[in-house]
């Protein structure tokens, strides 16, 4: 397997479609997400681009939508989670596993 790739990363498998329409379903809720595009050789996997937290997902997702943290993101992944520690050690999972793009351009 290659850096950042996975069939589903998330606890919610739903690949959900990035846009504006999509996102303003998203619940306002506490919780850890990720930024992929499937991989085109593997159906049903994806590249996570970036990883995420946040006490309310849509207004995140929306920030992102106006700004990516990486380029060639199509789809998202959001689990809802209570507590800033949970989210807090999620993350941190997540970014270790995945080694997104995104979050290692920023350091």
């Amino acid at each position: 397997m290659q850096k950042g790739e996975n069939p589903i990363p998330f606890v919610d498998k739903t690949a959900h479609d990035f846009n504006q329409a999509t996102i303003n379903r998203v619940l306002e809720v506490g919780g850890v997400y990720g930024l992929a595009r499937p991989i085109v050789t593997r159906p049903g996997w994806y590249t996570i681009l970036y990883v995420g937290k946040s006490g309310d997902i849509r207004e995140r997702l929306q920030f992102h939508l106006n700004n990516p943290p990486a380029a060639g993101i199509t789809h998202f992944f959001v689990d809802r989670m209570d507590g800033e520690a949970m989210r807090t050690l999620r993350e941190k999972q997540l970014i270790a596993e995945f080694k997104p793009v995104g979050n290692t351009l920023l350091k």
